[in-house]
């Protein structure tokens, strides 16, 4: 077993996520993990700034992974980096700060999960990916689309957690012929919700669609719509039901288990060649008994793990 996991206990020592070692240099590492506490474009209940910080109270990574048969740890090494420094001035000031830091990890040959704060994230994460690989594939988990038409006072998409994905769209960071996302669900303002997704040929599984064909139909959909295509995986906490995840700004019922969830991803993303991973929009602060922050840890769990599954695998 590699000495890079922590067997302590998880209320003592000095907290990372997952309980990874603190480093900034990620010379050797395979995976750079990085916080992002921002929450200012949020629509609904701000909080999700603490987000970062309440998932590392919880940061475990217990290194032997059952279902996938692996020690996490076998020859593959993760970090946690530290936070990025986001001035949380004017959007766009921080939306280039987010941008600039995930370029140089990215430069320096890591795969990246970035831990938020709220869903705006992912619009400059994506900018970044464009920077380096292009265009790229997109897994979207999901209550909500964040395709919305959210035009400023001078007709230009507001910049907030509702519109990072039709910013990227609108910024040709992802290749649309390989993205797709799961778990839409609570009702739409409008029924035109969708139509720019659609007509940029998003695929979607609506979250009644997602519990009518299974967990394993849909990750088989997934792998058929990525393909070999380099893909950025993006999780919002509020996919899964609030009765499992309730520290979150805008919860929908209808949503799915931690057990649907960790089978999805390990069913649906082994074997791709992923790039950038993130999970965002959590907020301790309307979750006390830090359920919440367990579950995310979990999750960040399933991506390390399907990041080391998949670098043993060749890919």
């Amino acid at each position: 077993m590699s000495s890079i996991y922590n067997a302590g206990p998880v209320y003592s020592g000095i907290h990372t996520l997952l309980g990874l070692p603190y480093d900034k240099d990620t010379e050797d590492a395979d995976v750079a993990l990085y916080g992002m506490p921002f929450d200012i474009s949020t629509t609904n209940r701000t909080g999700c700034r603490f987000g970062p910080e309440g998932i590392r109270q919880y940061g475990q990574c217990k290194p032997y992974h059952e279902e996938l048969d692996i020690d996490i740890f076998d020859d593959f090494k993760a970090v946690d980096t530290g936070d990025f420094a986001i001035p949380l001035s004017y959007v766009d000031r921080d939306m280039d700060a987010v941008e600039n830091q995930l370029y140089e990890l990215l430069e320096k040959g890591v795969k990246t999960i970035g831990v938020g704060g709220d869903h705006t994230l992912s619009y400059p994460e994506l900018l970044a990916l464009k920077r380096k690989f292009g265009k790229v594939a997109f897994v979207h988990f999901d209550s909500h689309t964040d395709t919305w038409d959210w035009p400023d006072e001078n007709g230009n998409t507001l910049i907030n957690h509702g519109t990072p994905f039709r910013l990227a769209i609108q910024h040709d960071c992802i290749d649309m012929d390989h993205a797709i996302q799961i778990g839409m669900r609570g009702g739409f303002g409008t029924l035109e919700d969708h139509d720019f997704a659609l007509e940029h040929g998003m695929q979607i599984i609506f979250g009644n669609e997602l519990h009518e064909m299974g967990m394993s139909a849909c990750a088989k959909r997934i792998r058929e719509v990525v393909g070999d295509t380099p893909v950025f995986v993006t999780f919002d906490i509020d996919f899964l039901d609030p009765a499992v995840a309730p520290g979150t700004g805008t919860p929908i019922v209808g949503g799915f288990t931690t057990a649907e969830a960790l089978q999805i991803l390990r069913e649906g993303l082994t074997g791709l060649n992923i790039v950038a991973m993130d999970l965002v929009e959590v907020a301790p602060a309307y979750d006390p008994t830090g359920q919440t922050q367990v579950v995310a840890n979990e999750i960040l769990r399933e991506f390390l793990s399907i990041l080391s599954y998949n670098k043993k695998a060749g890919k």
